[in-house]
């Protein structure tokens, strides 16, 4: 986790950790880069359904205007999904984006989302393709 980010205040938006005492202008949240009121920071994350889900729009539209020329390769980023879902406990079709992005902050070995979009022009596909070359690895094991 980045020095700046510490438990204790959560991002309305996206529900990840952001700075532990937001000053009293707004905080723009690390992860899915949305600004954060004064005093709107959550003592603890939101359990509500969708609340990760409004940051996606943000990341996805950051990573395809993003004109980095250096893209990972696609069977990288496929992998790079499945082992981000495997230390997560989930299976890579259920991998959100934003669980995603945060681990891509921290980990410079994983491919960034702009590297994603290049590849498979939505998180969803890429999501199901690497399901379905994991399910073809473990068939073939």
């Amino acid at each position: 986790m980045p020095q700046s980010v510490a438990a204790g205040a959560y991002c309305p938006h996206c529900g990840l950790p952001v700075e532990a005492n937001p000053g009293p202008a707004p905080t723009r949240c690390p992860h899915c880069r949305l600004l954060i009121g004064p005093g709107r920071a959550l003592s603890e994350p939101s359990g509500e359904p969708g609340t990760k889900g409004a940051a996606a729009g943000v990341l996805s539209r950051q990573a395809r205007r993003d004109s980095t020329d250096e893209v990972a390769a696609e069977d990288d980023v496929l992998d790079a999904i499945c082992r981000v879902a495997d230390d997560l406990g989930t299976r890579p079709e259920r991998l959100l984006m934003v669980d995603y992005q945060q681990r891509a902050d921290s980990d410079v070995e994983l491919p960034p989302l702009r590297a994603v979009f290049a590849h498979f022009r939505s998180w969803k596909r890429a999501r199901r393709v690497a399901a379905d070359r994991a399910a073809d690895d473990r068939g073939a094991g």
